[in-house]
Order: C-alpha cells, then structure tokens, then sequence
C-alpha cells in the first residue's frame, strides 16, 4: 500500500510539474502564438473564419489580444482591436466567474455577416438560478464602428457596463449605457433586485431623434424620432411598472403592470394599449390599423405554478383569448381561441382570399414539449382564387405516446362549394371531405403517414411514409376532373385522369424511384399544341430513379396518346450511358396548323454522365409547311461529350417545295475551349449559306460565311412565314489584338418577310472591334422600309473612321419626316464617347434642331450627356445626365410645342405649348428631385370639334422612395380648379392618387348638338384612384347640382338637377337623384351597377316620378307618376320595367302640316363603286343597331285623361297599354281605347266610333280614328291614321265613291256635280283644311282656354248654336250652349261613372231639363 500510495504521489507531482510546465510555456512569445492559432482553429467553422492574434499579458488570468479578425464567404465583416481580459481565479472556489475587466479599444463591423441559419440546440431543464453564476466588474468598448450596410447607416457608438448576476437567492444587478458618438441617441438603465427585501427596481430608457439607427434598422417610414421608457420599483409584495413608447407622431403605446402578494402567492397583471399600424410592415399593418390591446392576469404560487386567469389580445384583424395552468414541470392544461377580423385586413398575407367568419379554438394539455392537442377550424362565407365555400369545418388531434413521439390526426368537412367560373363550379361540386395522420417520433423529423381527400372532382389518397428527407408509399388518385382546378391554373382546364404511383425515397431524396401508371381522356388546357398532342386520351407507364447524384434511370416509360407515341429506356450515369428514346408523331399539324405530315425521331445515348454521346435523326417522308410539300426530309446528328468538348456532325437531306435540300457541316472544340464549324455547306432550292467559322472561349469568330438566296420563297417553309426577296451577303471575320472584326458586303431586293418588307438595301462597311466600341468604315442605303406600320422612304448611313474614330452622317425620310444627323463616335479608355454635331427633323410646318454639338459619353458604367439642347418654333429642350449606378439628371423646357409629337406620332395634331423642368439625383434604382410641368391650351382637332378644349395643366411634385409625388391642376373652357395628388409608383407597386374639381356638364353640349338636347349645370368630382398601373381600382363621389335639361326636339325639360354618384372598386352607386318637371313636378332615382365586366356591369337604377311633365311641346304634353326601373346586365341586355300612371296627355295634331320633298326611291344605272358601297354599308349600321334596351314597360290611363285635339278632331281616350320588345323595335300590346270623340269638318260633325293611340318608341304616337254615319243612299266613313305630327285623313264609302264625292255626300247630301257655286267653295275649304290648311275655329278655342268649341245648326235646323265645354275633373265634362233663337240657352253635365255607364243631364233657359244613362261596349 505505502508503494502504492508513493507512485501516486510521484504521478501527481509529475501531473502538476506538466501543468506548470505547460502554464510556463504559454507566458512565452512562443507559446503565445501557439496559443493564439489554437484558439482561431477552435472558434472558427466552415462558414465562419476567426483570426486571433497579438496575445499578451499574464495568461491567462490578466490578458490581452492585439486583435480579432472576422469573415465568413464574401471575406472580413468584423474586427476586434486591444480586447483585454481579467479575472479573479480564486473566485472559481467559490462557484462564481469574477470579470474584474472586459474591454476593448475598438469594434468595428463592416456588414451584416451571412452565416447559414444554426441548429436548433436541445433544450435543457430549467433551475432556480443562474447555471454559472457571473459578475463583471466593468465592460468598456469606448469606440464601436458599424458601417452603413448594418442598419442602412453609418454609426459610432460607445458602451460601458457591469453586471452581477449571481442567482435570484442572492440578488441581481445591471447597469448599462450605449451611446452614439457621432450623434444624439442613447440606450441606458439600470435593473436591481435585492432577495432580503424582495425589491425589484428597474429603470431603462432609449431615446433618439429623427434619423436615428433604431428608426432606420426597423424600416419606419420618415426615419422618426423614438422615446421609450420602461420603470418599475418597489418590493415584490407590491410591486408597479409602466411602459411608455413613442414614435414621432405615428405610433405610440403604452402599458403597466403590477405584481401584488396573495394567500397563494403572487398575482401578476398587465394591460398594454398601442397604435403601431403605421410603423409595421405594410404587410401586416392592417391587422392592427387603429387600437391594439393586450391584457392578462396570472397566479405564481410557492411552488411556481401559474394559473393563467386570462390572456387576451384585442385588434382589428383579430381577436385571441387563452387561460389555463403551467406548473413548475411545464405541464399544461390551456384553452385557446382566435377569431380572425375582416378578410380585407389579410389582404397581403393572403391575396384574394374573403371569408366571412373564420375561428380556431381548443385545448393544450400535458407536456410542452409533446401536448396533447385538441383544436377545432370553423370557417364560413369562404372565397379565393376562384372558389368559394359555405361552410368549413377541421379539427387537429394530437396524441403524445411514452416514447415521446406525438401522434397527429386532422379531418374536415367543407360544404357548399362555389366558383366564380360555372364550368368549374359544375365540376367541383358542393362539398368534400379530407382526413390525415402524420407522426412526430422523438427527436426526429415530422411525416405524413396517411391522406384521404373525397371531392367530387378528386378522390385521392397516400399511405406509408412522407417526410422531409425519406419517403415511402402509395398515391393513388382514382378521380381527377382537370376543370375543377382551372383557376389554380390561370386557364380552363377540361378532362378526367386517374394516377396510381408508387414512391420510395432516402437520404435526403438523393436516392429516390417512382413507378407509375397514369390515364387522361378529354385533356383540354386551352394550349392548342398541347391539346392537339394528347388528343382524346393518353395512357403512361413507366418508373424513374435516381441513384445518388450522378445517376439516372429510366425503365420502359411508355406515352401514348392519340397522335403521339413515346418510349424511353436506359440508364445514365458516370460509369455507363445506355439510353433510347423513340418518337413517333402522327401529323406535324399537332404542333402548328401550317404544317402537315408524320414525323419519326429517335434518338441514343452512349458513353458515361461525364462524356455523354448520341446519335439522332428525325425524319419526314410526305409532309407539308405553309402550303409547300416537304419529301424524305431527314436531320441526322452525330455528337459526342456534350457536357465537355462537344463534337459532332449534322447532315441534311431531302425536298423542300419541289427543290432539293441538303446540307453538312461539323463541328469540333479545339484544345483551348475553341469551337469550330466546319465544312458548312447548306442549300435549299436558290438560297445556300457556305463557311467555315471558329469561335474562341472569349467568344469571338473567325471565318468566312457566305449566303446567297436567289428568291427567299425557297425557304419560307422552314420560316414559316410567306417570304420573298434576293438576298446575297459575304461576311469576314478575323480577331485582331483581342477584337472582333468584321468585312460585310451585302445587298438585297424587294425582301419580304415576317410582316416588314425593305425595298432595296446595300451594305458596305468594315468593321473594327464590333463587341466594344466599333470603329466603322462604309455605307448603309435603305429604300422602301416597312416595319410593321413604321415607314421608312429611304435612308442613307455613311461611316468613315480612322484609328481615332468614326464621323457618322445619316439622312433619311421617315414616317413622312425629314432626319439629318452628324456627329463622331470615338473609344476611349473603359467606355466610348459619341458626339452629335446636329439634329433636324422638318416634317410640315414643324421643324426642330439642335442648338449645338451635344456629347454623349459611356464610361465606367456610366451615362453622361452634355448638354443635349433641341430648338423648334421659338421654343427649347435641354437635357443634361449622368446615369450609372448614380443619377444626375436636369431637363429643362421652354415654350417647347405640342406640334412636336407630329414628328414621331403623325395624326395626333397636338397644338400648345409645353414648359418644364425637372432634376433628379440619387441611385438608378432609387432616384430622387423634383420636376414642374406646365401645358398651355392643350388641343388637337378632335378636342376642338367637341368644345371641351383647350386646357391649361400644371403639375409639380418630388421623386423619391421609388415614388413620385404628383400636384396637378387642370383648367379649361368647362373644367374648374380640377386637381390631382398623391403619388405613383416609378416601378411596380399601388397607386394612391386623388381627383378633385369641377366640371361644367355644358361640356357635354358639342356631343348633344345634333340631337337638339342641351344640358347645364356642374358635377364636383371628388375621387380616388389605387391599385396598380394595370389594374386601377377607382372610387369617389360625384355631385351634380344645378343642373337643367333640355330636349327641344321632344319637348323634354327637367331643371334643378341635384344628384350624388359615389363608386369604389367593385360599383358604382347611384346614391340620389332629383329634377323638377316644367308644372312642378320631381323625378327623384337611386341605383347601384356593380363593376364586373364578365357579368356585363349588371345592376338596377330606379326613377321615381311624381306629376312629372315628361313632355311639353308643340305636339304633346305628357304628365305621369310611378316608377321605372333599369335593370339586368347593362353591357349587354338591360331590359325597363315598371309602370307609369298618366295624370295628363295632350295631343294636338297640327291645323297645317309643314311643306317639303319626300324621300325618292333612287335606282343607279351603272353605278360607280362609291355608290354600289353605300347600300352596304347602311345596312350593315341597320343590323348593328337593331337591338336596345328590353322593354316592361306598362303605361295607364284610368281616368281617361287622353286628350287628342287639332284637325278637327275632339277626342278623349284611356286604357292600359303594354310595350316590350326594344327601345329600338318597340312591340305594344293594348292602346288607349276612345271613350268619346268628334270630327269636325266644313258645317258637320262627326262621331268617332272607333278610336285607339299607340307608342312606336318616339313621342310621336300613332293614331287610328274611324268616323261613320249613313245617308239616304250611302255609308260614309272619315279615317285618321299615322303619326301625330302629320296624320293622313282619308274618305271611303259604301257603296265605293271618290272621296270629293264622299266629303261632297256629307257636306250638303248631294253628288258633288249638283253643287251650287257657294257649296263648291266650302268644298274646297274642307279638302284644303286636310291639306294643312288652318281651322279658325281651333284658334279660337285655344284662346278661349276650354276643351271643345262648336259652332253650327241646333237639333231642329231652324237655327245656328254655338257651344262650349270644359272638363272639370277626370269624371266629369260641364257644357254650354247659345242658339239664335229664344230660349235656346242649355247646359249639359256628363257624369262617367264607370268605364262603359255614363250619366247624362241637361236644364234650358226655358225651364226644360233631361236625365239620361248611356252604355258603351266596344266589339
């Protein structure tokens, strides 16, 4: 034992004189280094480097280290210099580290280091106090450099600190202040707590202004200045905190919290009231537009066991509520519930998606770790991308087993299924199902181990094993309908298909195979090449694998399809390369409709991954392109090494429209890099194209290619495209020095192709450097150039260079616009320079100019123009720039005319004139300035023709933040303080802009002038405008007010026009509406169109009328109440509805009808083609305009309160008529049906005994009036039909007389040839008065102001009598009549008691009186 015990001993003295051996060496310089590399070899990793070097001092107790480098990929971001550190050894007997000093002289870090994402370190169980207790003495960095990259700014700050943090038994302290050197800004505080007494003080604030690093590293908008306090004190027992946050004057929040002593502990409450919407990223800043409160209350008893009373969180997106326990083990036994706000609030997290309602709550018990989890997804009124859902309904299980793996199970039920296509809707059905399971084992990676989803589109399901680096099971899909899925698409989709796959894979999916078997009938997915491909059904089958990286496999794959047939099998990897491919296509027209023909391909591959061959042809025996038949046309390629030194050959042969085609060529890559064709000798009929050409690695060629074509047409089959023309070209190139050169002669003729044509062309020009800055020597000549719209007469580009440069003149005729240019392009040292000697242009009576030579300068990447300065009639544009990484731009314009854009654009016709300025600074990507913009009398001939112009605009603004600031004003003839604000973006991203002004609906006047309509009044505009560029949202209100209309031609007239339109995005609303009639009445309307074009903008638009005098004129006086209504898709096919009561209609039929020349039927004889199109043309405008507005439309007249009067006639009508049909072809069902009427003529009086009115959609309605009575020897009948405003009165009798002998017959009894003289000139007065003569008896009834004036011979023929009528309501007609003789005075009364009884009464001045009853039916 005693020889035991001494080796012990000697080993330990051994050990300890190691020890202090190694202690020794390490105070050396040598050991110093040592220790220093040792150290950057433990600290840094792959994707981080630390460097450590200069250590000094008493190792390792009282130490420093001269610096500290640190990088990672991209090189050095961060450095430490003079780092220092002391420590107190002796303190570690006492189970605490004691930092006496931690400092350094200075920190600096350049950028933001980029350091793959670490993993995630395994948890550890938590203690009662600090797992090493620590106190730093002082902590001192008196200089911390960041550069501008760390938080967009550069900044020097300084720290000094010192802790104790021991453990919660035995108290903890903190103080700390970090403070901005270079500006105002500062973070500090102080945290204590004191066990004994159970105190807790804190005491942190932070505070700098605008500008500040905080501001710029949390990304708020105006960089504003930031306050933050957070103090509390006083014992645990009874402890209060307040928290108070201020960002500039856009956000701010606020809070307390207190802990108070209970029987079972501690109770611990907070509330926190915010409104950060405006400094959250606009992402998420609608979740919490507004108020945003935070509240809870909780227990801590001894043993620290929470109860969570409650937990709630309060904003606009959302609502969330939690309570429950979490003991001192982390167990849990909580209760949640989120309720989610307006859709509208996620409209960035989720684009298009609405809902109406959406709730998740549930439960959380057991483990933190490993819960058992219970929750449940309500949603309802669901929509997005196309689709829609009434209801829905999920819940989540999840069951924690003893080995601590979790098991989870989800099913859910959606019903009522929608979508906004019908196509798609018909598909999806209403309602599916959808149930799955998935594993979470201990420690390991999460996988989806089953998965069912039931539609009536798709029946899919997958058993075994998924998870992010393995996989292994079945997919099976029994049902797919394709055009369910069509807006996930972006296209219609149409057809069935069914998969059956099975999946393995490992490690990391390197490894990983597929077996499949797939089915499609009725594929259509609106890509006609590939519709055409697949056909009416395609079956595939097959497996691929992958065998690590570098492999891949591939067996029996099988793609049939109705024209299609695909075989592929074989294996490619680094060790061998065995692959075949086969093609077959049953007709090219698949592909493009101007082709024809079966195509056959194949193709093999050989060799290994790294040096990959193949063999292929592709063959056409009998086929067809644009129209030319293509024979035994054959590609066959030979390469090898395709991924390295790519070799090969290709051969062409066979007929091409009837001429034969052939061609050879090889290629080969040259030991440095250089590939080289050679042997190129292609022909096809006239066109052939020879040379032999190499191109280096650096990419630039050498060689020789000539190409002759004798007509183009030979080759418009390949084109596929009509072409034409003679072509011939000799083209050299050569390197020199590191430059590509280049020799081209070049002429062509009557050239044709692809939509442009060129009359002629010449090319003789030698080229120097054409990849840099190309030095030119030659001429250019162009004739008759057509490309696409944009003419070119000629033009003509002469280049002589030298070894300094180039003098380029150019003159041309274009677009109907003289150009003249010269100037001189010359390299220089990293970039080129090109300066413009003079500009012209003359097109008209415009002509612009540049003022003097203007230089234009490339260097560095960067854009540099000198002063260009254009002049055109007394007005100027200069431009100054400098654009590259850095922009520096200023354009200035004076008095610059509109006429201008005639140059470039012929037929605008613009006239004004244009004054500017604009100067913008900062980064390309990011530009900044200002610019003011000024047009005066903005107009051009269509503006003129409708006198809306001309206008004066102004607008200014700033650019900056990748937006521009817009301040525009609008003036003009009709247009009142109209302006526009807000801001655009200058690349992608929302509009926010806003219209405000007035504008004089007499602007309107030009457009209605030919309708006789005139209107007045002013509609203040009050709008918005967002969304994007392409797609604008609009809303706003218009007001009108002070309006009148006038319709002379029909007699229309509404004044006192008020009415408020307000529209957003999705309609426009009709908000109210209100007009006076002529007599007092009102029209008042309100509606709503919804802004769907698909739907055809569908809505109703209601008008109420209320005794309103419709129509008011010469012909017709129209006073009516009730309600139309326009309603339906008012794009295509708005259909009027309702009913309108008429109080009042007077129709006066003119006494003369107004003289002109009807219509002649106009047969051409040899007619020229100017006339033979005009029939045409007419009836195709028939056609176009014979639809209109559908019509349901019922007008009433009860009270028979239709009054037609004039011509002699006197009669009084009602009824109900019906119109439907189109406001353009009116059908009316029913008319106003003649309850009494008379027919005045010569010394007669007629009764109508049939009378009826009907509309035909004008205010002009139709009359049909029959008058009868019967003589001693004939029946003779007075007929009024037509229009109103000229009625044809025609005469017929029975027996059939002419029609004088008939008004004869009625006149005076007898044959017109037994007339006495006086007789013949009342004759000819009567058939005058038909004729448009005037009826004086008329005129005097209107003066008189009654209804019916009679003048003639009483009942017994012994005298004359003259009588007068009135109606005094709608039921009752008072009459008066005077005779020649004694005592003939009567008055009459007419009482209508129904439609058909009519009671009659009469008393004289003799004393007589009569009673009577009248009955009417019409058959």
């Amino acid at each position: 034992m005693r020889r035991a015990l001494r080796y012990l001993g000697i080993l330990v003295l051994a050990l300890a004189a190691l020890l202090l051996a190694a202690f020794g060496v390490l105070q050396t310089p040598p050991g110093k280094a040592l220790l220093a590399s040792l150290g950057s070899s433990l600290a840094s990793s792959p994707d981080l480097k630390v460097g450590i070097s200069g250590i000094g001092g008493f190792v390792p107790f009282d130490m420093s280290v001269d610096a500290i480098e640190l990088a990672d990929a991209k090189g050095p971001f961060g450095r430490v210099e003079q780092a220092r550190l002391a420590w107190r050894p002796l303190a570690l007997l006492g189970g605490r580290l004691d930092v006496t000093t931690l400092s350094a002289a200075r920190v600096e870090v350049e950028r933001r280091p980029e350091l793959p994402p670490s993993e995630a370190a395994e948890s550890s169980s938590s203690s009662s106090s600090l797992a090493f207790p620590v106190r730093v003495e002082s902590l001192s960095i008196p200089e911390i450099v960041l550069g501008e990259p760390v938080v967009g700014h550069a900044a020097r700050l300084s720290l000094n600190a010192s802790a104790d943090l021991t453990s919660l038994t035995q108290g903890l302290s903190l103080t700390f202040a970090l403070e901005r050197r270079d500006a105002p800004g500062s973070v500090s505080g102080s945290v204590a707590y004191a066990p004994e007494s159970g105190r807790l003080d804190l005491d942190i604030g932070a505070r700098e202004p605008a500008g500040g690093l905080i501001a710029r590293a949390a990304g708020f908008d105006g960089l504003p200045e930031l306050a933050a306090t957070l103090k509390g004190a006083g014992p645990l027992d009874a402890w209060d905190g307040q928290l108070r946050l201020t960002v500039g004057d856009i956000a701010e929040a606020s809070g307390a919290a207190g802990i108070r002593a209970i029987p079972a502990g501690h109770r611990v409450t907070f509330a926190i009231d915010a409104d950060v919407a405006r400094v959250l990223p606009a992402s998420i800043a609608p979740l919490f537009e507004g108020r945003t409160e935070l509240a809870g209350a909780a227990t801590i008893d001894a043993g620290r066991n929470i109860a969570i009373e409650k937990a709630t969180a309060q904003a606009a997106g959302f609502n969330a509520a939690a309570n429950g326990t979490l003991d001192a083990a982390a167990n849990a036994d909580l209760a949640f519930d989120l309720t989610l706000g307006e859709a509208r609030r996620f409209s960035a997290l989720a684009p298009g998606a609405t809902w109406g309602g959406v709730r998740v709550n549930g439960t959380a018990k057991g483990a933190l770790g490993a819960p058992a989890v219970e929750a449940r997804l309500t949603g309802e009124a669901l929509a997005g991308a196309g689709y829609g859902a009434s209801t829905l309904a999920a819940t989540l299980r999840t069951t924690p087993a003893a080995d601590g793996s979790l098991a989870i199970t989800a099913a859910g039920d959606v019903q009522g299924l929608t979508a906004s296509d019908p196509k798609v809707a018909g598909a999806l059905g209403t309602g599916g199902t959808f149930e799955a399971s998935a594993e979470v084992p201990a420690g390991g990676d999460p996988a989806l181990t089953g998965l069912t989803i039931r539609l009536a589109a798709l029946t899919a399901t997958f058993s075994g094993r998924a998870g992010t680096r393995a996989a292994d099971g079945d997919l099976d899909v029994s049902r797919l309908d394709l055009a369910a899925f069509s807006p996930l698409a972006g296209r219609p989709l149409a057809g069935q298909a069914t998969l059956a796959a099975k999946i393995a894979a490992s490690d990391n999916f390197n490894r990983a195979s597929i077996e499949l078997k797939a089915n499609a009938r009725g594929i259509a997915t609106g890509i006609a090449q590939v519709d055409a491909l697949i056909g009416r059904e395609l079956n595939a089958a097959g497996a691929l694998a992958r065998d690590g990286a570098n492999a891949l496999s591939v067996r029996n794959l099988k793609v049939d399809a109705e024209g299609l047939a695909l075989v592929v099998d074989g294996r490619i990897a680094t060790d061998l390369a065995d692959l075949t491919a086969n093609l077959a296509l049953d007709d090219l027209s698949r592909l493009d409709k101007r082709l024809g023909g079966a195509l056959q391909a194949n193709a093999a591959f050989s060799g290994t991954l790294e040096k990959l061959g193949v063999t292929a042809r592709v063959l056409v025996p009998q086929g067809v392109a644009e129209g030319r038949p293509i024979r035994d046309l054959a590609l066959d390629i030979a390469a090898s090494d395709l991924t390295g030194a790519l070799a090969g050959t290709l051969n062409l042969s066979g007929q091409i429209a009837g001429k034969p085609a052939r061609g050879t060529t090889a290629l080969a890559t040259q030991p440095d890099g250089a590939r080289r064709v050679s042997g190129l000798d292609l022909a096809i009929g006239s066109v052939s194209a020879r040379g032999d050409v190499s191109v280096s690695p650096a990419g630039l060629a050498d060689g020789q290619l000539t190409l002759a074509a004798g007509d183009l047409a030979d080759i418009a089959a390949l084109a596929l495209t009509e072409m034409a023309g003679r072509l011939n070209a000799d083209i050299g190139l050569s390197v020199a020095d590191g430059r590509q050169n280049a020799n081209v002669k070049a002429n062509a003729a009557n050239l044709r192709a692809f939509g442009r044509s060129v009359g002629s062309a010449t090319i003789d020009a030698t080229v120097r450097d054409a990849l840099g800055v190309p030095l030119l020597n030659g001429t250019t000549e162009l004739r008759a150039v057509d490309l696409s719209g944009v003419t070119i007469e000629t033009a003509s580009l002469r280049a002589n260079g030298n070894a300094s440069g180039t003098d380029l003149t150019l003159d041309a005729l274009a677009q109907g616009t003289t150009l003249r240019a010269n100037g001189r392009l010359e390299p220089l040292q990293g970039g080129a320079r090109f300066r413009l000697d003079r500009l012209t242009a003359a097109r008209g009576g415009v002509n612009a100019a540049t003022t003097g030579p203007a230089t234009f300068t490339l260097s560095g990447g960067t854009v540099t123009i000198d002063r260009f300065a254009l002049a055109a009639s007394g007005g100027t544009a200069t431009v100054s720039s400098s654009a590259g990484q850095n922009l520096d731009l200023a354009v200035d314009l004076r008095a610059l005319p509109l006429s201008l854009a005639n140059l470039a654009s012929p037929g605008l016709n613009l006239s004004g004139t244009l004054v500017g300025n604009a100067r913008l600074r900062g980064s390309a990507a990011d530009p900044s300035g200002t610019y003011e913009l000024r047009v005066t009398r903005l107009s051009n001939p269509d503006i003129a023709s409708s006198g809306a112009g001309p206008f004066d605009i102004t607008a200014n603004g700033t650019l900056g933040g990748g937006r521009a600031q817009i301040r525009a004003t609008i003036a003009g003839q009709h247009v009142q303080g109209f302006t526009i604000t807000g801001s655009a973006p200058l690349g992608a991203g929302e509009l926010d802009l806003a219209l405000r002004g007035a504008i004089n609906l007499a602007i309107a006047n030009p457009m209605l002038a030919t309708t006789g309509a005139r209107v007045t009044g002013t509609a203040n505009v009050d709008a918005t405008v967002r969304g994007t560029a392409a797609a604008p949202r609009a809303g706003g209100t218009v007001r009108l007010s002070g309006g009148r209309f006038d319709d002379a031609v029909n007699g229309v007239a509404l004044d006192q026009i008020e009415a408020v339109i307000t529209g957003t995005d999705r309609s426009v609303t009709l908000t109210t509406l209100r007009a006076r009639t002529t007599n007092g009445g009102s029209v008042t309307g309100r509606g709503n169109v919804a802004l769907d074009p698909n739907a055809g903008y569908p809505g109703r638009i209601d008008i109420d009328l209320a005794n309103a005098a419709l129509v008011n004129s010469d012909l017709m006086r129209l006073v009516a109440e009730g309600r139309v209504g326009v309603e339906g898709a008012f794009l295509n096919g708005p259909r009027l509805t309702g009913r309108l009561v008429l109080r009042a209609l007077d129709i006066n039929v003119p006494d003369r009808f107004p003289g002109g020349v009807q219509d002649l039927n106009v047969r051409h004889v040899n007619a020229g083609k100017r006339s033979t199109r005009t029939a045409p043309a007419n009836q195709r405008a028939t056609a176009e305009n014979r639809n209109g507005i559908a019509l349901d439309l019922v007008v009433s007249a009860p009270n028979n309160n239709v009054f037609v009067r004039g011509l002699g006639m006197e009669a009084q009508l009602g009824g109900e008529l019906k119109l439907t049909g189109t406001s353009r072809a009116p059908v009316t069902q029913g008319a106003f049906q003649m309850r009494r009427g008379t027919f005045d003529f010569g010394s007669r009086r007629l009764t109508f005994t049939r009378g009826d009115i009907t509309f035909t959609g004008t205010t002009d309605p139709e009359l049909d009036f029959i008058a009868e009575t019967t003589s001693s020897d004939i029946t003779a009948r007075v007929l009024v039909s037509g229009p109103a405003s000229r009625p044809t009165v025609s005469f017929s009798s029975t027996p059939t007389l002419p029609q004088d002998e008939v008004v004869s017959r009625l006149l005076f009894g007898r044959d017109a040839g037994s007339l006495n003289s006086g007789q013949a000139i009342q004759l000819a007065q009567v058939i005058a008065q038909f004729s448009g003569g005037a009826s004086v008896l008329e005129n005097v009834r209107r003066s008189l102001g009654v209804d019916s004036l009679e003048v003639g011979a009483n009942a017994e023929g012994t005298g004359g009598q003259v009588g007068v009528g009135r109606r005094l309501n709608d039921n009752i007609y008072l009459g008066v009549r005077q005779g020649t003789t004694a005592g003939s005075s009567r008055v009459t009364v007419d009482v209508d008691v129904t439609k058909n009884i009519r009671l009659q009464g009469a008393t004289g001045a003799d004393g007589s009186a009569e009673v009577g009853i009248g009955a009417q039916w019409d058959y």
